[in-house]
């Protein structure tokens, strides 16, 4: 009777999980069609002019990328953001590749 309980907590949390994430990538999706790119840098959510300063292959595969400013932009220091490092900046196929700033 316990295991049946708990299982069907579990149950319950992973569809609310999935519920809160789907709202979450509709919200980021409403975002880019109705918000500059400069106003969501403002924001924290997103950084622009970036380059790749180098990649390395981490643990269990994963692509490490350092991502910089770019040479040519007015500043050569990020703006405020929410990134940190091990963020998921974007998906490439099967594999996710986490941010590793160089700040």
């Amino acid at each position: 009777m316990a295991s049946a309980a708990v299982e069907s907590f579990v149950t319950k949390q992973l569809d609310l999980l999935e519920l809160e994430r789907d709202a979450e990538v509709e919200e980021r999706r409403s975002w880019q069609e109705n918000i500059s790119p400069k106003e969501l840098q403002s924001r924290g959510v997103c950084l622009l002019k970036l380059q790749v300063s180098s990649q390395r292959t981490g643990l269990y595969g994963w692509l490490l990328v350092t991502f910089e400013p770019r040479r040519c932009a007015s500043a050569a220091v990020l703006p405020s953001n929410s990134f940190t490092s091990g963020l998921c900046v974007c998906d490439v196929g099967m594999c996710c590749i986490p941010l590793v700033s160089k700040l």
